[in-house]
C-alpha cells in the first residue's frame, strides 16, 4: 500500500459514493487506474465493504449508551449470541479484565434503555453486574480515521 492507496481510502472513508473520475483527478490517475486499485484494495480486505450512515435520532435511537457487562465464563457464550441479534446493540466488544463485554446501544429514550438493560441483560443468571453511561454529545464518531 503506498501513498495513493492511503488517499483513495480517505476519499471512500469520507464519501464512499465518490466517483472514479473525481477520486483519479485528486490523485493523478485514470479511471481505470483508480479502479484497478480499489479492486485491490478490496481483494485484499482492507476494503471490507461499503454502507450507508444513517442519522440514529432520525431513526428514533436519540439516545446512546455504553454499557458494561461483566458475565461469568460459564454464560458469556450466551449473552454474547443473545446481545448480538439484538437491534439496540451497535456494537459488542470483549474486553480485558476477566469476561467483560462492552455494548454501544441506541434507543428510543432513557425509559427503553431502561427496559432494554432490564429485560435483555439483567435476565442473565450469568451477569454479575452492569455499568451504563449515557452520552451526552457525540464530538467524533468513526471505524477508522485514516
Amino acid at each position: 500500500m503506498d501513498s495513493v492507496d492511503m488517499q483513495l481510502l480517505k476519499m471512500l472513508n469520507a464519501n464512499a459514493r465518490a466517483s472514479l473520475s473525481e477520486m483519479g483527478r485528486e490523485v493523478g490517475l485514470s479511471i481505470s487506474g483508480v479502479r484497478k486499485r480499489v479492486k485491490l484494495l478490496e481483494k485484499s480486505g482492507m476494503i471490507k465493504g461499503y454502507t450507508t450512515v444513517i442519522d440514529p435520532r432520525k431513526f428514533g435511537r436519540g439516545v446512546l449508551a455504553f454499557v458494561n457487562i461483566e458475565v461469568d465464563a460459564r454464560g458469556v457464550r450466551d449473552v454474547i449470541k443473545t446481545l448480538s441479534r439484538c437491534h439496540e446493540v451497535c456494537e459488542l466488544h470483549q474486553t480485558t479484565g476477566g469476561h467483560a463485554l462492552l455494548a454501544k446501544v441506541r434507543t428510543k429514550d432513557i425509559e427503553n434503555l431502561k427496559k432494554f438493560v432490564d429485560d435483555r441483560i439483567s435476565v442473565f443468571d450469568s451477569v454479575k453486574s452492569v455499568r451504563t453511561t449515557i452520552t451526552m454529545d457525540t464530538f467524533k464518531e468513526s471505524l477508522l480515521n485514516v
